[in-house]
């Protein structure tokens, strides 16, 4: 019945335009084969666009609840599986309507799938597989099964491929069973039942007894077996460091410096070793930061990665964005000689250099510390310290082709875990630079500064140092000399100390800032420091005489420097963020971010002429980013069209005389219209042609008779010309696609085409304007100035241009309703206004005229 309506209704109207003299036949629109096939076409490219926004949206809701911690594995899993199904969806839709060319995304989805589902999945590959795994077999995916330090190296290793020692991982699952074996369980569980963040002296004899258990109990015979068997692939006369890569370490929360690394080990010595970082979990600061941040025990199971040894020239952290200064765009690197453990447990004060991230890491500055002192290789295991030789001291540690190599790779990894990152690095004896392990850095905003709302009369600066944690406090000074003083700590006071001993982790629920005498702001501590939210100055010199004849001070973590008494109001004091200890189960939130790195992590940013290989597409966010790209290309060429469609209505309008041939897909005419043959403006109900229509209407453009220049006073640059355009009343043709949010409009002018292609809806995700412009009737260099004008117009309402010869291609993306229908009402302007400038522009200074007189308004180019 709606169809015979829509008839009836038609055939008054045909009745109407029967009478004038411009009319077509008695025949009714009637759709043919290339119609329906044009029509399934766009309802496929829809259907993408809906499943586009659902899958963005879903993975935003997940980002969203991963930040607030509400969400669980069996949350994911469930998210997973929409996803998935979805994406599925997602490429039929694409290949629908492209004659299945991309069947081959099916297969990719579905590799991406298994890499995913298996992170999440309670069984693994890797733990099938035995107790412990080569480093070249580890991964993202792996985390739950060797922790978050080997999982992040074998990342760089095999998927950036980065160099890094060799090693292995023995895996959480010899953690388990070494613990089941020896009945531990239990027994630990009931010495930390009991254990709380303000009893020291409980935490203290817990931590002996655990590790004084764990020590004295024996690897199973298969775990010491299959560690033997990859000491000795790597060489049994190799070292090796023995290092913790507990589930959840190296993630959000770092446990920087908390648990042990066994450097310079025998190959004999491995398995003993391992008991001794599997001991560390239970160390003194390791348990208080434990309970600090509320993790249980359970969900943070110890893997230890085994690597060979690297003889360190030089040694140091790189930060690939400065913590102190992170609105400066800066990185910063740290560098002794020797073992890497001085630069990050704050023993030597290192070489610094400031490196500039909007420069390729050049250097803004460097500071080259006096080093007296590093850590080497004693041949009879373990380390060493030894005296700096004289001529050294004061010399660089590392050359400006290294720091550019360790900048280099620093930003490689930055792009691959989409996060600022702290990297232990290495430079061997033989010049190599060797990645040793890299983390999340941890960096957050503060307000201004103390002093900037303080009064003149009111500053007294005591002191200056070094920003290593943000933020500014006030509090009583109490000077830190020995590891028991801990326990009398006042609880709001200001910890004075001489260096950044790991131990003083147990301050961070007390202290209300830390001032220490030598340090560096890549240091275990400070990383801890930043966790908590706690304020932290470092090299602050003669700290004792500074600060020891001051009852109370305030420190700025934000300048380094130290004020006597209480600076600022106190709203500003009270106003500095604190991390709260929270609720937080590192294995799940491990497992989760590890899947989501496979599913969010966005390798295709640009896709390129070239073309993109199954292998460039790695994760579901590549997916639906070349999806949606190809799909557009695709909606792009269905323009090529006929001017004898026999499903085209005709357009003609005395303002614009051109000749449209309209094909309404979907909504983009009035139902009352959709089967005449003839068309008028009102008819036609497509926000983006509408849009389209009022800039090429705009009363200011011409469309016939001559361009006519005169530039007066400005003859000396510029020609006089008389152009005409070309264009008659029953010249020009345009052939549209259009649907109620969608167009794609071909049109050819005289010698020059363009094509536009765009979608405008409520969305702003899926809005986008595709825009190409060339040709002309001038000679090369007219049609390339004109080329430029369009560029220079486009580039001015936000377009992304790229100019080949008279070749202009223009597109827009993620822009609202509102804007997307403005861009194309300009478009539609200088359609009009373009006509046969390639013979009117004479010169460049012409050109820069046209461009200021069409940004003003002036359409017809008046002078």
């Amino acid at each position: 019945m709606r169809f015979r309506a829509l008839i009836g209704k038609a055939e008054s109207l045909f009745r109407r335009f029967n009478k004038k003299e411009d009319d077509f036949s008695d025949e009714l629109l009637i759709p043919d084969d290339d119609y329906q096939e044009l029509r399934g076409r766009y309802y496929s490219y829809k259907d993408l666009l809906l499943k586009n926004n659902e899958l963005l949206n879903t993975l935003s809701v997940i980002e969203e609840e991963i930040e607030k911690k509400t969400i669980t594995v069996p949350a994911l899993k469930s998210y997973m599986a929409r996803i998935f199904s979805t994406s599925f969806s997602f490429i039929q839709s694409l290949n629908d309507m492209t004659d299945k060319r991309y069947m081959f995304l099916f297969g990719v989805l579905e590799q991406i799938r298994e890499t995913a589902m298996a992170i999440v999945n309670e069984e693994s590959e890797l733990a099938s597989g035995g107790f412990v795994t080569p480093l070249d077999k580890i991964s993202a995916k792996d985390i739950k099964d060797t922790g978050g330090k080997a999982s992040n190296l074998g990342e760089i290793h095999n998927v950036l491929h980065l160099p890094t020692p060799r090693g292995f991982s023995v895996m959480t699952a010899g953690y388990r069973e070494f613990m089941a074996a020896n009945a531990l369980n239990r027994k630990i569980d009931a010495l930390l039942a009991p254990l709380s963040m303000d009893s020291y002296d409980g935490i203290d004899s817990a931590s002996e007894e655990i590790e004084r258990l764990i020590m004295d109990a024996d690897v199973p015979s298969e775990i010491a077996g299959q560690i033997m068997d990859e000491v000795m692939k790597i060489g049994g006369d190799k070292r090796f460091s023995v290092r913790s890569s507990a589930v959840g370490e190296d993630g959000r929360v770092s446990f920087a410096g908390q648990f042990k690394s066994i450097l310079n080990v025998r190959a004999d010595a491995v398995v003993e070793a391992y008991k001794q970082v599997i001991a560390s979990k239970y160390g003194k600061t390791a348990l208080f930061y434990r309970l600090a941040k509320r993790i249980r025990d359970k969900d943070m199971p110890m893997a230890v990665l085994v690597l060979e040894m690297v003889n360190s020239r030089s040694a140091g952290v790189l930060y690939t964005l400065n913590p102190g200064s992170p609105d400066k765009d800066e990185a910063i690197l740290s560098s002794i000689w020797g073992q890497g453990r001085y630069a990050v447990d704050g023993t030597i004060s290192p070489d610094t250099y400031i490196l500039d991230r909007k420069q390729d890491g050049g250097i803004i500055s460097k500071s080259i510390s006096n080093k007296n002192a590093e850590l080497v290789l004693d041949e009879g295991g373990s380390v060493k310290e030894v005296a700096v030789p004289d001529d050294l001291r004061a010399v660089p540690t590392i050359s400006e082709d290294e720091i550019e190599s360790l900048y280099d790779f620093g930003c490689i990894i930055e792009r691959h875990f989409e996060a600022p990152q702290d990297i232990e690095w290495a430079v061997d004896d033989k010049g190599r630079v060797v990645i040793l392990q890299a983390r999340p850095l941890q960096v957050r905003r503060v307000v201004s500064s103390a002093y900037q709302q303080a009064t003149p009369a009111a500053i007294n600066i005591i002191a200056e140092g070094e920003s290593a944690s943000r933020g500014v406090a006030y509090g009583p000074v109490y000077f830190v000399d020995r590891f028991e003083q801990i326990a009398t700590f006042p609880k709001g006071a200001v910890a004075a100390a001489k260096n950044s001993s790991n131990d003083y982790v147990r301050l961070m629920s007390l202290a209300s800032a830390l001032v220490i005498e030598t340090g560096s702001r890549t240091s275990h501590l400070a990383t801890v420091a930043r966790e908590f939210g706690i304020p932290m100055v470092i090299n602050v010199r003669d700290i004792k005489e500074s600060l020891g004849g001051v009852d109370s001070v305030t420190v700025d973590g934000d300048t380094g420097r130290i004020y006597e008494g209480r600076v600022g109001r106190q709203t500003l004091l009270s106003s500095q963020e604190r991390v709260v200890p929270e609720e937080f189960f590192f294995q799940s939130e491990a497992v989760i971010r590890a899947a989501m790195r496979n599913i969010t992590h966005l390798n295709l940013a640009t896709i390129s002429e070239a073309g993109v290989s199954a292998g460039d597409i790695r994760t579901v966010h590549d997916v639906i980013r070349f999806v949606h790209e190809i799909s557009v290309k695709e909606m792009f060429r269905i323009g090529k069209l006929t001017e004898d469609g026999g499903s085209a209505q005709v357009l003609v309008s005395e303002r614009v005389p051109l000749r449209f041939y309209v094909i309404d897909l979907d909504g983009g005419v009035v139902d009352e219209a959709k089967f005449l043959k003839r068309l008028s403006i009102a008819h036609i109900c497509s926000v983006p042609f509408n849009a389209l229509w009022r800039g090429m209407s705009h009363e200011g453009v011409c469309w016939s008779g001559p361009v006519a220049i005169d530039m007066g006073g400005l003859a000396s640059v510029m020609a006089r010309s008389f152009v005409n355009t070309g264009v008659s009343e029953k010249g020009g043709k345009a052939y549209v696609i259009i649907t109620d949010s969608y167009i794609n409009f071909s049109v050819k002018l005289a010698y020059h085409y363009s094509i536009i292609d765009a979608f405008c809806g409520e969305s702003y995700i899926n809005n986008y304007i595709n825009f190409r412009f060339n040709g002309g009737g001038a000679g090369v260099d007219g049609r390339n100035r004109r080329a430029l004008f369009i560029k220079e117009v486009t580039e001015a309402f936000g377009f992304k241009v790229e100019v080949k010869g008279d070749l202009v291609i223009a597109a827009l993306n993620g822009a609202s309703k509102g804007e997307t229908e403005e861009k194309l009402a300009m478009l539609g302007r200088l359609l009009g206004c373009s006509r046969q400038l390639d013979m009117a522009i004479s010169s460049l200074e012409v050109k820069d005229w046209y461009v200021k007189a069409f940004l003003e308004g002036n359409y017809s180019f008046a002078v």
